[in-house]
């Protein structure tokens, strides 16, 4: 009989391996889950679960044990522990856990990237969120980001209400559950045999302000039925999340933040010369921008007229831009307030400038909708085979701006139309022939301009004028040269200023053509079907399908028509005396159509309706319409999971002295599809936003088999109470470049005595590129950069730095500084490999006898990232090309700069051209990761009631990115730095006494650099970089503390009321919660009130 049965199962563990059938990785049910006293506090929970006894299955593993015993760090938080401060993401909750970096959450998903709006993602250790794999019952969930091209999970999308529990785990993984667990695993483990129905009602609100609601309702219901065989459960929900505003808020409403107020001269000590370069300054007001148009004039530094800089690097004094504002209603006023910074531009303290937080221009929380209805079921035929099944659908509508209003800074839009044979233009230029054409730049105002006033016409003049006068182009800075070509050029601008057809920079924040919102509706849908059960005494086999969809829609409003913009603020007026476009009368200023569209641009010009850029509120409704369109990009991804295994123990045949040798065999397909499409109008260039074109890329592919042991060695010896040996591997064939890789785990447990266990684990873990690394077409992007030939950044580099910016033709005077992101390409490499972890996990879990109730583990992590795929950035392009010993090098090619007259945008002299540099993804960096997690809990019932405690710790040894190219072991180090602190502590705390519940929960925040480690600490052989960066060194350590009080009104509702961040401690320094600072909460005291009902 023994034989018989044996025979069997390996008969059908063979079949699953080589069987095509549908297979899919599930975690088997939990024990049953029913509807308590919607009072039962977590407390209560927490108390119950550390005591269970049932077989359950660990995340990290397939094979089923009697305790929770892992040779992995698990981390495990309970339904009820993420729910329990109100908010409308389950992922908001996780990521303030200390392992997580809070990288995207539904508060800070406003800025960043197009398209996250409202997406809650996980990153662990900081590794990046395509780096920690997402489960939900050990299955894959669909990717939610496309137009980013990452495959990254929206946890926001997860019922919260039907959550068990969420194991968090670090280090690889892949061998268990395969590609994208390198940082490690999170796993959501979901009620099973849910009897009963509930209700769970919540809402929120800041306090005093009134601002950032969020609400949720969530009906669960499920029955048992056929004598507990089968099971069904549903569950409903709806959330939202408000909208909120910088100008709602008096912490906000002013931009806070630090000024540089002055450089280090070159050859500096430690890149410093004593004296803070950046001063922390309230109630900033910016010199390049504002609603109604700002204008700048450039002097040179012997005239001077608004001043010189204090920088005390007095050999970099620069001269104040003339700085004046156009008012509603077109007049000009001088800037005022106190000036402070370097020059040309600095900054105004106070007066009447801008501070880009004005009405809706600053957005610190997105709108967020959600509806999502989930069920799932099962029914046991037999022991040996259940059927079961799992399906959602959600549905979240997010809107919030990205990038706020379109704006125009004199060169913005990089008209550069070369038209020949008259004057009329102030940027000097080349054509790529090399010869001088002097193209019109339209985007520059004509001192002609009809909608300009007599008074205004009369300020700008005279500011022209003088600062030609001084020797400077007053629109760029640039010097005319002191030879007889610059004096003709000098007199020439001076003659066009006399005939009003000098070509100034207005720069304004155009609010009156709209905000340029994302409108996104995401829809996602899993339905997971398969049989599981036992047989062979204790085997177990699961074989299921998974299949999951994402679409999305990304409507971007109020977006501007770039062609049509350029022709209606060229005006003139017509024989009769009408203001109307240029074009219009003169064919010489039509340009070029951007869509190679002939027809268009003549229908555009025919239809042309003149704007006034005068003063905010100038906008008609007629140039409104004429101007603004709405961009719509949308996308679909995929995923398809096939996945069976069997797993058990071999008692049958023999045990080892410490029990039977556990094993799990099994096999996965997996398939992935992913498209995007934008509107061919805005993939043509004409609007301003990101032309990415459209792209459908081939199907990804991976077929994969599995294994997994569990050796008992020994156990209840003298100083042996327990010895296992864990290990498990992984092939996996991928269609295309990667090809076929392997993973493995080893690892172990040991029990000296039975209330001390050591556990160590070493993994290899693999991350195969997503189809947006492979196949995203080159597109259209944008990136923060400083040049590293400026006078004020020769120093900040490589000793081969200075000789080579000389070489590449650097003027003895550049000191460009960009007051705006630099147009880049970037796209996809379908030549990329998989990157590939090794992870060393080793720790000690003490669970006193004598105290019962208390856990404490302390594990070690060592995470070390290889052929990472990345592209190098924008500013390293520019760095590595000139910190290199030669100029011959392949980052040089990657971009080109403006000649001696400058660029065809309108580009100043030896700038990196507009839309000239070109970014790809290849497999050349590394990251390390290495630090100590502590967590310690407590659960017990006393006389009094129950006490459920818990304190989770991380503090960060290592945390470093190699990302240079031409020198591996260069590193980045992050540890310290902003979103990365070193150390990180978590409290939560529950007492229920009688039918009253007090909750407590304190996290702590480490101190973090104000910029970057490497400013304050010798890296590489390199002394510290710029220790005098700012007149602080780290933002300070920072608490919040949430207090919460439930009352069990009977046996069937109770009540909640909470106040998260009772402090209401704000980001330090003028961070508003977004980037780096996301770690910070942004949104202060926030009170909830929460009811729960147990309707049966």
């Amino acid at each position: 009989m023994r034989q018989t049965r044996l025979l069997s199962a390996t008969a059908l563990a063979t079949s699953l391996l080589i069987s095509t059938a549908a297979f899919a990785q599930t975690t088997p049910a939990q024990s049953d889950s029913t509807v308590s006293s919607p009072a039962t506090s977590d407390a209560d929970q927490r108390v119950d679960q550390s005591t269970t006894g049932d077989e359950i299955v660990i995340t990290g593993s397939r094979i089923r044990t009697p305790n929770a015993e892992s040779v992995s760090p698990v981390t495990s938080v309970t339904g009820a522990e993420l729910t329990q401060t109100a908010r409308i993401s389950v992922g908001d909750a996780l990521n303030d856990l200390p392992q997580l970096r809070t990288t995207l959450g539904s508060q800070n998903s406003i800025t960043g990237s197009l398209g996250l709006r409202g997406i809650t993602a996980l990153d662990l250790r900081g590794l990046g969120t395509t780096r920690t794999l997402t489960l939900v019952n050990g299955r894959r969930e669909v990717a939610a980001d496309i137009i980013n091209n990452r495959a990254i999970v929206d946890t926001s999308a997860f019922p919260s209400d039907l959550i068990e529990r969420v194991d968090v785990l670090t280090g690889g993984a892949s061998s268990v559950y395969g590609s994208d667990a390198v940082a490690g695993v999170v796993n959501f483990i979901l009620k099973d045999n849910y009897d009963g129905l509930a209700l769970h009602a919540q809402s929120g609100v800041t306090i005093p302000w009134g601002d950032a609601g969020t609400q949720l309702v969530s009906v669960v219901g499920g029955k048992n039925f056929d004598e507990g065989r089968g099971n069904i459960a549903i569950n409903a929900e709806y959330a939202h999340q408000s909208r909120y505003y910088a100008s709602g808020r008096p912490d906000y409403r002013s931009a806070n933040g630090f000024v540089i107020t002055g450089t280090d001269p070159a050859g500096s000590v430690n890149g410093s010369d004593g004296i803070p370069d950046r001063l922390y300054f309230r109630d900033i007001r910016s010199t390049t921008i504002s609603l109604g148009g700002q204008l700048g004039f450039r002097y040179g530094n012997a005239a001077a007229p608004c001043g010189l800089d204090s920088n005390p690097n007095t050999a970099a004094r620069s001269a104040f831009t003339c700085a004046f504002l156009f008012q509603p209603g077109g007049s000009l006023t001088s800037q005022t307030g106190q000036r402070v910074g370097v020059g040309p531009n600095g900054s105004f303290i106070g007066g009447n400038g801008y501070t880009g937080r004005e009405g809706q221009l600053l957005t610190l929380s997105p709108d967020v909708q959600r509806y999502a209805v989930t069920a799932l079921g099962h029914y046991d035929f037999s022991p040996a085979f259940t059927p079961f099944f799992e399906a959602r659908y959600v549905k979240t509508k997010a809107f919030g701006s990205s990038s706020g209003p379109f704006f125009s800074q004199g060169q913005t839009l990089g008209d550069g139309v070369a038209i020949t044979g008259f004057s009329d233009y102030s940027y000097s230029n080349t054509n790529q022939t090399g010869t001088n054409v002097n193209p019109v730049n339209r985007e520059g105002i004509r001192l002609d301009n009809p909608y300009l006033s007599a008074a205004a016409r009369g300020t700008i003049t005279s500011q022209l004028t003088a600062a030609i006068n001084s020797g400077v182009n007053p629109n760029t800075g640039t010097a005319y040269a002191a030879t007889a070509a610059g004096t003709t050029a000098r007199n020439a601008a001076l003659a066009q200023v006399a005939a009003g057809t000098f070509r100034f920079s207005l720069r304004r924040n155009w609010l009156d053509l709209g905000i340029r919102d994302e409108f996104i509706t995401r829809e996602t849908f899993k339905l997971v079907g398969g049989i599981r059960g036992d047989f062979n005494d204790d085997w177990h086999y699961e074989l299921s399908t998974n299949y999951g969809e994402h679409d999305e829609t990304n409507e971007i409003r109020s977006n501007i028509n770039r062609q049509r913009y350029l022709l209606a603020i060229d005006t003139t007026r017509n024989a009769a005396g009408q203001i109307v476009c240029r074009s219009q009368i003169d064919s010489r200023y039509a340009g070029v159509d951007r869509g190679g569209n002939p027809a268009q641009l003549a229908a555009d010009i025919a239809a042309c309706v003149p704007i006034n850029p005068f003063g905010e509120g100038s906008v008609s409704d007629a140039a409104r319409q004429y101007l603004t369109v709405n961009s719509l990009a949308s996308g679909k991804a995929t995923q398809f999971v096939a996945n069976g295994f069997v797993s058990g123990d071999l008692s049958q045949l023999f045990d080892l002295p410490g029990g039977p040798i556990g094993f799990s065999l099994g096999g996965e397909y997996r398939r992935e599809t992913l498209r995007y499409d934008l509107d061919k109008f805005t993939q043509s260039g004409y609007a301003f936003y990101n032309a990415i074109p459209s792209f459908r890329a081939p199907s990804f592919e991976v077929k994969e088999a599995f294994a997994e042991v569990n050796l008992p060695i020994v156990k209840d010896l003298p100083l042996l109470r327990e010895l296992t040996l864990t290990g498990s591997g992984r092939v996996s064939d991928y269609k295309g470049s990667v090809g076929t890789v392997y993973t493995y785990q080893v690892g172990g447990r040991y029990k000296p005595i039975n209330d001390l266990m050591f556990r160590g684990d070493y993994a290899k873990s693999v991350r195969s590129p997503y189809l947006g690394d492979l196949y995203a077409t080159t597109s259209q992007n944008f990136a923060t950069v400083t040049d590293p030939c400026s006078a004020r950044n020769l120093a900040n580099g490589t000793t081969y730095r200075v000789a080579n910016c000389n070489a590449a033709g650097r003027p003895s005077t550049y000191d460009y500084v960009y007051s705006a992101s630099l147009e880049i390409k970037s796209g996809g490499n379908p030549n990329l490999q998989a990157e590939t972890s090794k992870s060393l996990t080793l720790g000690a879990v003490y669970s006193p006898s004598y105290i019962p109730g208390l856990v404490v583990s302390g594990d070690f992590y060592d995470i070390t990232v290889d052929n990472v795929i990345s592209a190098v950035s924008a500013q390293n392009i520019l760095n590595l090309c000139y910190d290199s010993p030669t100029l011959n090098n392949p980052f040089c090619g990657l971009f080109q700069r403006a000649g001696s007259s400058g660029g065809p945008r309108g580009e100043e002299a030896f700038r990196v051209l507009e839309g000239s540099l070109l970014q790809s993804s290849a497999n050349f960096a590394k990251l390390k990761a290495r630090g100590v997690d502590v967590n310690v809990q407590y659960n017990h019932r006393f006389g009094f009631g129950t006490l459920a405690l818990r304190g989770d710790y991380t503090h960060v040894i290592q945390r470093d990115n190699y990302t240079n190219p031409l020198d591996p072991k260069f590193k980045d180090v992050v540890t310290g730095e902003l979103g990365d602190p070193q150390d990180l502590f978590n409290i939560n705390a529950d007492l229920k006494i009688d039918k009253v519940t007090f909750g407590y929960g304190f996290r702590w925040i480490g101190r973090q650099y104000l910029n970057t480690f490497e400013d304050y600490n010798s890296v590489n052989g390199l002394p510290p970089q710029n220790t005098d960066y700012a007149q602080i060194v780290q933002y300070p350590i920072t608490t919040y503390s949430d207090v919460r009080v439930g009352y069990d009104l009977t046996d069937r509702f109770s009540l909640q009321l909470g106040v998260n961040n009772i402090g209401n401690t704000i980001p330090p320094f003028g961070l508003v919660g977004s980037g780096g600072g996301a770690i910070y909460d942004s949104r202060g005291r926030f009170g909830y009130i929460s009811v729960r009902a147990k309707i049966f």
